[in-house]
């Protein structure tokens, strides 16, 4: 079972701030939640983009497992006694526990910085690759969290874009708080045990000065040593007792008391047989009681009901716009040429993306691919239009000639592969999200590389000069 990496977006240190100061006086989640979705509502005015902010601060703060809360009521205990900006050793501690991926990522940042000063985006993801896969997901996630541990001061921005430094070592006033974080980050590795010098000098914990020794460990609370051969003190999380949790008492139930009897009431039929006229001598108005009249059921205005569906649709955009932009700019709006071949329905995979339709964008991705290829496959190899063949021997021959590469041809057999599984909807269609927008994600960014090359162009005196413009028009057989 593949790991979850959980981070979609940057996590800003004010939410993480706003949620301790909530949590120092409140532990309720739903309190907390409410609280937050409140604060956030200026900066985040799309409903979706706010509840997946929401989501990945409680998994740090709050939604949390139960042997893990002892360590987070501690880190709210030490609130009175460090300053605002050692803040970030809680958030890096709690953070690196409700996130492995923010673990693995600091931990290969540490790893490089202590080779050399600066970093790029791409060393990291590369190296983050064989731990969690050639996913899309993983290499956003990393950008993601070096642009956190930006915001967060831990890191700064290089000259070149892309460039990351330390912005600073952050010294710790108490020797607990560095304590807490050693402890922290020893439970978020899962091993049984470190050898203590090795724990003092973890990768993970470079962006923090560590003062305290092996001394220091031996009398926190949070850790048992033992000693290893001659010299070796070996260093385990103190298990933590819990308290079981109190059955709900059952509530005594109290004797039902008789209900009294109500007065005799007239039947619709009494009513109905009743010739008596009201007390002010005025017979029953009831036009629905006149022979021949029937009432009639309002239709709402044409305009009135095209005024709600536009309010409808209005409220969806507006509570995922920032969703859709963000999507958007994963894919650059695409390289389309208006004039090229296939470029509104290349067009058209871009915004099913770019809204969340990852099922449609994935079907028509997959058709215009196919047509791209029969398209190249007839001008290159002249053959005729009615001279049809198969998606596989398109692939195969465009190989053979050296038109398409052993890369872009894998990759477009694997896409090819789960064809017929989207096409159909079988039952073996993915249903994931995340994993539908990956592969959603991956089928644009193919057509996006296949256009490029065979439809690509530069701009002469105004006008748009095709790389290749044999591939421009279709010749009819």
């Amino acid at each position: 079972m593949s790991q979850v990496v959980g981070i979609d977006r940057k996590v800003k240190r004010a939410w993480l701030d706003s949620a301790l100061d909530r949590l120092a006086q409140n532990t309720d989640e739903k309190e907390l939640r409410a609280f937050l979705d409140q604060n956030l509502k200026d900066e985040l005015p799309g409903k979706e983009s706010r509840a997946k902010a929401l989501g990945l601060v409680l998994k740090v703060w709050s939604s949390i497992p139960r042997e893990r809360e002892p360590l987070r009521d501690r880190a709210v205990a030490l609130l009175p006694n460090i300053s605002g900006q050692e803040r970030v050793w809680l958030h890096f501690g709690m953070t690196a526990l409700a996130y492995p991926f923010f673990r693995d990522t600091t931990e290969v940042v540490g790893r490089i910085l202590a080779l050399q000063d600066d970093f790029t985006t791409a060393q990291v993801q590369a190296r983050m690759v064989t731990a969690w896969g050639d996913r899309v997901t993983a290499k956003l996630a990393a950008r993601y969290l070096l642009n956190t541990l930006v915001d967060w001061d831990v890191l700064r921005s290089g000259k070149k874009q892309g460039h990351f430094l330390l912005a600073r070592k952050m010294s710790g006033s108490v020797p607990e708080l560095q304590l807490w974080l050693l402890e922290s980050l020893l439970a978020a590795s899962n091993s049984d045990e470190i050898e203590a010098q090795q724990l003092l000098r973890l990768p993970e914990s470079f962006p923090f000065q560590l003062t305290v020794g092996v001394a220091d460990l031996r009398r926190h609370e949070g850790f048992d040593i033992h000693r290893q051969g001659l010299d070796m003190d070996m260093v385990a999380l103190r298990k933590v007792k819990l308290e079981p949790i109190p059955k709900p008492t059952k509530k005594r139930k109290e004797p039902k008391k008789p209900k009294k009897a109500l007065p005799p009431q007239p039947s619709l039929f009494d009513k109905e047989c009743d010739d008596s006229e009201p007390s002010n001598g005025k017979p029953h108005p009831d036009p629905s009681l006149t022979k021949g009249s029937t009432r009639k059921k309002k239709k709402p205005s044409p305009n009135k009901e095209k005024r709600r569906v536009e309010a409808a649709i209005k409220a969806e955009v507006v509570n995922t716009l920032s969703e859709r932009a963000d999507r958007f700019l994963q894919v650059q709006g695409g390289p389309f040429v208006p004039d090229a071949p296939f470029a509104a329905p290349s067009k058209e995979c871009v915004e099913q993306f770019r809204d969340g339709h990852y099922f449609g964008c994935i079907a028509l991705t997959q058709a215009v691919l196919e047509a791209v290829i029969r398209h190249i496959w007839q001008m290159k190899l002249k053959k005729k239009s009615g001279q049809e063949s198969t998606f596989d021997k398109y692939l195969a021959a465009l190989h053979k000639k050296n038109i398409i590469n052993e890369e872009w041809k894998s990759r477009l057999e694997q896409l090819w592969a789960d064809r017929n599984t989207f096409h159909h909807l079988r039952p073996s269609v993915e249903s994931d999200l995340q994993k539908l927008e990956e592969t959603a994600l991956n089928s644009l960014r193919l057509l996006t590389e296949l256009e490029q090359e065979f439809f690509g162009f530069n701009v002469q005196d105004g006008t748009v000069a095709p790389d290749h413009p044999e591939y421009w028009t279709v010749k009819e057989g």
